[in-house]
């Protein structure tokens, strides 16, 4: 450090209203919640300790278990699909064609639009009497589909909306990656004679792996926590068969009023996410280095 120099000091003073705003909309209310999870309050009546009874009862919750495998099963349903078309869509967008900045625009258009437009365009287009989908099945002569009404497809209804909402997000993560790429390494293995899609096999899948890594991640994050598009398209139905987690969460705190219930099901839910990103990370970054 040189003498006399308050870059130190002025850093401190620059990062004091972050750190202020961070402490007071991050840290307590994290805290807080952790706190609550310890009591039965109902918001109307004083808070009554009672320790780590809301955690007993979740483990002997079936709504709970089952709130829980419909939120991994939008989880398998969609990170693989998210990942696979994110990643077409950045080939694309960095290829020779001369059509990729129109492509660019229309891949990352759908993300530029508000959870709520998105599942009700989409719900619009699922409805099963007048509804855009079913309207072609009938014009070839098929039955329509009780798409959000029938629990064969619901939860792949909510999938398919997400999938298109959200895959320009990993496209433009995995476009920047593939612009990281030397332009002389696909030169040198032109040269010798290897195809394109033995370049994306050999050179561009694993030159990416870090941002697959981090696409993975972020997008099991963003799955485990899905709740506005089920809520706004399926309400969770029918029969409960896409009530997930978090609008579980939602219902039992602002629905029933149990706030230490909701409280304790939120930082299970956190820990579980924790758990699954820290193993991703470690056994895809271990993969990674050997």
């Amino acid at each position: 450090m040189i003498p006399g120099n308050k870059d130190t000091r002025d850093g401190i003073a620059f990062s004091l209203p972050f750190l202020a705003v961070y402490i007071a909309f991050m840290i307590y209310p994290l805290l807080s919640g952790l706190y609550v999870s310890f009591f039965k309050w109902d918001i109307l009546s004083t808070a009554s300790f009672i320790g780590l009874d809301n955690y007993k009862v979740l483990f002997t919750d079936e709504k709970f278990y089952s709130s829980l495998w419909h939120t991994l099963q939008f989880v398998l349903m969609t990170t693989p699909s998210l990942l696979l078309v994110g990643f077409l869509m950045a080939l694309a967008i960095t290829g020779k064609s001369p059509l990729k900045g129109l492509m660019e625009n229309v891949f990352f258009f759908p993300y530029i639009f508000s959870m709520t437009v998105v599942s009700t365009l989409w719900a619009w287009i699922m409805q099963k009497d007048w509804g855009v989908l079913n309207q072609v099945l009938m014009m070839l002569d098929k039955s329509p589909i009780s798409w959000l009404t029938n629990e064969n497809y619901a939860m792949w209804s909510v999938a398919l909306t997400t999938l298109w909402w959200t895959a320009g997000f990993n496209m433009v993560l995995f476009g920047a990656g593939i612009k990281q790429i030397p332009n002389e390494i696909y030169e040198s293995a032109s040269i010798d004679g290897a195809t394109y899609w033995q370049e994306v096999r050999h050179i561009t899948i694993p030159l990416v792996s870090s941002t697959t890594v981090l696409c993975l991640i972020l997008q099991i994050i963003a799955s485990f926590n899905v709740f506005g598009q089920v809520y706004v398209m399926t309400g969770g139905g029918p029969h409960g068969t896409t009530r997930v987690l978090v609008q579980y969460i939602y219902e039992t705190g602002f629905k029933y009023y149990k706030m230490g219930y909701s409280a304790a099901m939120s930082y299970i839910l956190f820990l579980i996410i924790m758990l699954v990103s820290v193993l991703q990370y470690a056994l895809l970054g271990r993969k990674e280095n050997t």
